[in-house]
């Protein structure tokens, strides 16, 4: 572990099974005045994938110097029943993250939680950032998220703005009253119109996303503004940018970034159309593939009970 230049893991996490949590949220929709919002119930069920995210980081980015935990006054089941105690395991609030901003909490949107992880307290510079449905399943090394363990390493692939996509104007044009869905490459989208790239947009997909911390708490200190604007909203919202693709773009525009084709992802998703036949041969031929190291599954809450336990007993 290199301790003049360390890189940590952060993983957000919320248990949307906690009943404290679901009041929270109907207490938060109650005051909303608009019906028309994307909660994502789905999203926030949960059925320990936490836990699998953790060990994954732990055996296969030794490297990785603490895994700082971002939640809202919850612990995960596997740190309350000391499952696995590791003292680089950091479990860290919504009101440190938020401090001086308290008056944006509760807050249900990842998007406004991602914006504020370079305030964690004690984060290295360099860091990875997952979600919890996000996997390792190959050993790593620093260089395959930083190059040169400085330069982070962004796997993506350029697409074409949404600002230029003509199916898109037509249906702004057609519909100009038709609520946006706030989708993943929408906010991704605006996340580049922010820094100058109109007609395309550096496309990232589903797995652990390398960023320097300085990048985003210098952009917000020059426009708090903005960042206000992005925590107004207690659910995800259409004009909502994705903050680690602000960070990407911002990284990009200034050279600061080695963009890389290879994936080296498995994103297995429609887990509800899927058999155990089929879920266990999409895991074979990730785990066969040298050149995959993550794996993404979403929802897999949803998935039957038959996959949930093959998951779970896999990935030990």
């Amino acid at each position: 572990m290199d301790y003049n230049n360390p890189i940590d893991a952060v993983i957000t996490w919320v248990d949307g099974n906690d009943p404290l949590h679901q009041k929270k949220i109907t207490e938060a929709l109650s005051l909303e005045k608009s019906k028309r919002l994307y909660i994502g119930s789905s999203k926030y069920k949960q059925i320990g994938e936490i836990y699998f995210c953790v060990l994954s980081i732990l055996k296969f980015a030794p490297f990785i110097r603490n895994i700082f935990i971002v939640s809202d006054s919850q612990v995960p089941e596997f740190i309350k029943k000391d499952s696995l105690n590791n003292p680089r395991i950091k479990i860290v609030d919504h009101k440190e993250i938020f401090k001086g901003l308290l008056g944006f909490t509760p807050t249900f949107n990842p998007r406004c939680i991602d914006a504020l992880l370079h305030r964690i307290p004690g984060l290295s510079e360099r860091f990875i950032s997952f979600n919890d449905d996000m996997f390792l399943i190959q050993k790593t090394k620093k260089e395959d998220w930083f190059e040169g363990g400085v330069t982070p390493v962004l796997r993506g692939k350029w697409s074409t703005s949404y600002n230029n996509l003509w199916y898109k104007k037509a249906a702004s044009f057609l519909f100009p009253f038709l609520k946006k869905r706030p989708s993943y490459n929408l906010a991704q989208s605006l996340s580049a119109n922010m820094v100058g790239y109109n007609k395309k947009y550096y496309r990232s997909f589903h797995s652990g996303r390398p960023l320097l911390k300085s990048i985003l708490r210098d952009y917000f200190k020059l426009n708090p503004k903005t960042l206000h604007n992005q925590l107004k909203y207690r659910f995800r919202h259409q004009n909502q940018f994705m903050p680690y693709s602000l960070g990407w773009h911002l990284m990009i525009k200034n050279r600061g970034a080695a963009l890389k084709s290879t994936l080296g992802l498995e994103e297995i998703t429609n887990i509800k159309r899927l058999s155990i036949g089929k879920f266990k041969i999409l895991l074979k031929k990730a785990y066969q593939d040298p050149a995959i190291f993550s794996l993404n599954i979403q929802d897999l809450n949803l998935g039957e009970k038959n996959i949930q336990d093959y998951f779970k007993a896999w990935m030990f």
